[in-house]
């Protein structure tokens, strides 16, 4: 599972959500927390992803978002130490920007944060829809790292997806995403309503699965 590190390609990652008054496919209460079960391709277990949200303010074109982050290893060990990981988010119509302050536990969260853009991501759209290509830029400290580009990004299905935290109406967005250069590698998504990602999918370049994340946590 290294395809994600390549040059702190890994932050790749996430989630960039949305602030919007309609409700879109993201979570927006502060201090709750979501929970997801990561396993490889043979469906042996990964770890996990603890995503709490600690504050969203302002809409889609001018945006604040921080999270913290914990993972645990298959035994239920902490990946990055004791401390959560912090990572900010900020909105504009310039693009999604992604800011880290701790270069080391980043490089060790790489293969456990789920990856995309749904900071993008309308609250109204439907089965046979394309969204527009996105990219999100990374930033260690002040020092540019990394830029992840997620293109051919279409909406292909409603289903209804159950995972360990229940079963839920969600829509398929499928993409290719690029990281700084290593890719496109296929992935699939399944995102509901007031919660965000349900179920993802990750491919290798040659088409086999890298590793699934499901949602078992949406406290």
């Amino acid at each position: 599972m290294t395809f994600r590190k390549i040059g702190l390609l890994f932050l790749a990652l996430l989630l960039g959500l949305t602030a919007a008054a309609q409700e879109g496919y993201f979570n927006t209460v502060p201090g709750s927390t979501l929970k997801w079960v990561i396993r490889d391709g043979s469906g042996k277990l990964f770890g996990s992803c603890y995503e709490t949200l600690v504050s969203l303010e302002g809409n889609q074109s001018n945006g604040r978002i921080c999270y913290l982050y914990r993972f645990l290893d298959a035994e239920g060990k902490s990946v990055i130490g004791n401390k959560p990981f912090v990572f900010n988010v900020t909105l504009s119509e310039g693009g999604t920007r992604a800011y880290v302050d701790n270069a080391s536990k980043a490089l060790k969260a790489g293969d456990y944060m789920p990856v995309g853009d749904l900071s993008t991501v309308p609250a109204d759209i439907n089965v046979g829809d394309r969204l527009e290509d996105s990219r999100i830029t990374v930033k260690i400290l002040s020092v540019f790292t990394a830029t992840n580009t997620y293109s051919n990004r279409r909406v292909t299905a409603r289903e209804k997806v159950t995972v360990p935290a229940g079963t839920f109406d969600c829509l398929l967005i499928e993409d290719e995403e690029t990281f700084t250069g290593a890719g496109p590698f296929a992935v699939k998504t399944w995102i509901a309503k007031g919660k965000g990602i349900v179920r993802q999918i990750i491919y290798k370049k040659d088409g086999t699965v890298n590793q699934v994340f499901e949602l078992a946590l949406n406290d």
